[in-house]
């Protein structure tokens, strides 16, 4: 609400026509907001302002310096003076400005009044000056504000570092993406000298340009003053970064060219001779490694110190490239004075006068017996590798620390049916079925990394055909000290298939009936603790159910034990058809079954139905019988119950509680 002191006529009237800036604002939780401003001030700031704060519209470096002022005329409820200056594209402006406090009904207002003031001429003249010199110079300057603001950069500048001037407005000098943080405190400090009137000259600094590379520059800073009062900086600066690069160059290569020269002196022979071949210079490592004296080989021709190894192709090509001027290099075999031979990375280079003509040839030589030696020894061993995995029928592999083939001994190839090309690069868990790709990921991923001990696995493979095979291997890890990382897996393998499927079969037997294939006691002890965690989680009840054959014995003695083994098949053959597939079927023993009812209802109602159903359906299926060598047999069954956990919790205890019941309903039909 405009106060009733100044209303918006009453300031129209007052202040509209006024060549003079006037702003009337009103102070609110701390910040200043404008109420009314007349044209001038509208010309002033280049935009009507009017419900805004001074922090909208103002740029950060010069608002922070009228809100300053703003906040003394209050507390000192006063009138207020002060002068301050702004940067245009093409001038410098000086202003004062005065505030005068208007306190009304609790609240604070302001009144301030702006007008231009001339500079001194040797202020503007500076400005000017500097400005018309620099302004297209190849040369690349700033102005620089008291608050580090950046006002204004020549072309140069700008086009170096890719700056638009109206990006920067209210940025910090210091945190442009141009500026290094070391060269942030040295600037920072050289603009506060020149500040306090120093004279900072050639001051090396760091800058990042619009392609990222870093260019050196030297920075001269002139303080910009009116009547002794700083208001800016203006920084020159001069692109050295050529000079480093060259001079860092001149050191590196005069530095390079000793170091150079003492390396081969200490790990090469150098030989000079003459434009015939002829020795007139060694150095001492030939002496220390062919035995003859200085005397001996001066003056002597080169040839002196090969041995009778020299191929014809290498002498060959030794004198076509010498007689052409061109460096020759080639492995030669050399001979020392006590008839010794090694051999040595020989390079032949002509060195020419000053008038383009050879007069000298430099010989360097590195022994190079070791390696030759050691190339030797890995020929060997791969060719006893090659043989070794070529022959054997044991799997061999090497992966990559993710898994990838980049070795495959042969029997993949013939085992699985690959081709070489189509195992190399590949994954070596696509070879492997699902219930093994788990165990391969552990090996690539250990927990802990044991570089010397060998880790056993059993995995399953897949043959091009998509059948399987069971494998069982050893593989080592190659473990990379210094970057904390596996480089390679190593792994040999040998088939266990037939192994694994007598296991398998041997399993089966320990935990089946041999004769009707049921689960036996074994199976039932293995099985229940699992089926009575599912109804503890589930919430439901099992049933024992014991059942005995009627009449069994009579199968026996009228047909015969062949006769009698088939019933007992056909029997719990009937009993699986009579129940779900998660419940258990087991033969403990003779015409003796047992079987574990799964997922009944804990209310006993419930279950007693479920119960009654599924043994009228054995009844059923037992009375539909089945043929046997040309008779019908439709047996009848005696059937205790007992119910976890309602009766029990321990298995031996329902399979005695549920023989009791069986017993007993034995007893009653009789």
């Amino acid at each position: 609400m405009m106060s009733s002191i100044y209303s918006m006529d009453l300031l129209n009237l007052l202040f509209k026509n006024s060549n003079d800036a006037v702003f009337f604002m009103e102070k609110i939780n701390g910040k200043y907001r404008y109420i009314f401003v007349n044209d001038a001030a509208v010309n002033l700031i280049n935009t009507n302002p009017c419900g805004k704060t001074i922090e909208q519209v103002i740029p950060s470096h010069l608002a922070k310096t009228i809100i300053h002022y703003y906040d003394l005329t209050i507390e000192q409820n006063r009138q207020v003076e002060f002068e301050d200056f702004t940067y245009g594209k093409m001038n410098v402006r000086k202003q004062r400005t005065t505030t005068i406090p208007v306190i009304q009904d609790g609240k604070n207002y302001i009144l301030a009044m702006t007008k231009e003031v001339s500079m001194s001429l040797d202020l503007e003249d500076k400005y000017l000056f500097m400005r018309s010199i620099f302004s297209n110079s190849f040369l690349s300057t700033i102005l620089v504000s008291n608050d580090l603001q950046l006002l204004e950069a020549n072309p140069t500048f700008l086009e170096e570092f890719n700056i638009q001037m109206e990006d920067a407005s209210g940025i910090s000098m210091l945190d442009m993406p141009f500026i290094e943080r070391k060269t942030a405190k040295k600037l920072k400090s050289y603009i506060k000298r020149a500040r306090l009137g120093e004279n900072v000259q050639s001051k090396m600094l760091f800058f990042i340009d619009k392609h990222n590379e870093r260019r050196c520059f030297t920075a001269s800073f002139s303080s910009l003053t009116s009547n002794g009062e700083n208001i800016a900086v203006f920084i020159i600066l001069q692109e050295i970064t050529e000079f480093i690069k060259q001079g860092q160059a001149l050191r590196t290569a005069s530095h390079g060219l000793e170091m150079f020269k003492n390396a081969i002196n200490s790990l090469a022979d150098v030989i000079f001779t003459d434009v015939d071949g002829n020795i007139i210079d060694i150095n001492e490592r030939v002496i220390e490694n062919t035995g003859y004296t200085h005397d001996e080989l001066i003056g002597k021709p080169h040839h002196i110190l090969h041995s009778t190894y020299l191929s014809d192709s290498a002498s060959m090509s030794f004198w076509q490239k010498v007689s052409k001027e061109e460096i020759w290099r080639e492995e030669v075999c050399n001979r020392k004075k006590n008839g010794e031979i090694y051999w040595v990375d020989s390079t032949m280079i002509p060195l020419k006068n000053e008038l383009g003509e050879v007069e000298q040839f430099l010989m360097v030589q590195y022994n190079i017996s070791s390696e030759k030696q050691l190339m030797s020894e890995l020929y060997i061993i791969e060719r006893n590798f090659r043989a070794i995995t070529e022959n054997t029928n044991d799997f061999i592999v090497v992966t990559d620390r993710y898994g990838k083939i980049k070795y495959a001994s042969p029997s993949y190839s013939r085992k699985l049916g690959y081709r070489e090309e189509e195992l190399i690069g590949l994954p070596y868990d696509r070879l492997l079925k699902p219930e093994s790709v788990k165990l391969w990921h552990e090996a690539l991923n250990p927990e802990t990394v044991d570089v010397i001990q060998e880790q056993k696995i059993e995995l399953l493979l897949y043959k091009k055909d998509n059948s399987t095979i069971w494998t069982e291997g050893n593989y080592t890890l190659t473990f990379d000290l210094s970057h904390h990382e596996i480089t390679e897996i190593v792994m040999v393998s040998r088939e266990i298939t037939e192994r694994k499927e007598l296991e398998d079969k041997l399993t089966y037997l320990a935990y089946h009936d041999s004769l009707t294939q049921l689960g036996n006691r074994r199976k039932l002890y293995k099985e229940f603790p699992l089926l009575k965690k599912e109804a503890d989680e589930t919430g439901t009840c099992l049933a024992i159910l014991y059942l005995d054959g009627d009449n069994f014995k009579e199968v026996n003695d009228i047909y015969g034990h062949d006769v009698g083994d088939e019933f007992l098949i056909q029997f719990g053959n009937s009993l699986v058809r009579s129940v779900r597939n998660e419940d258990l079927v087991i033969r403990l023993g003779g015409d003796e079954f047992l079987i574990v009812l799964t997922g009944l209802s804990i209310f006993e109602k419930e279950r007693s139905v479920q119960l009654v159903h599924i043994m009228d359906r054995i009844k059923e299926n037992l009375q539909i019988g089945w043929l046997i060598r040309g008779s019908h047999f439709s047996p009848t069954a005696s059937m205790g119950i007992s119910i976890y956990p309602k009766h029990s919790i321990s298995l031996d205890v329902l399979i005695d509680l549920a023989d009791q019941a069986l017993y007993k309903a034995k007893q009653s039909s009789n």
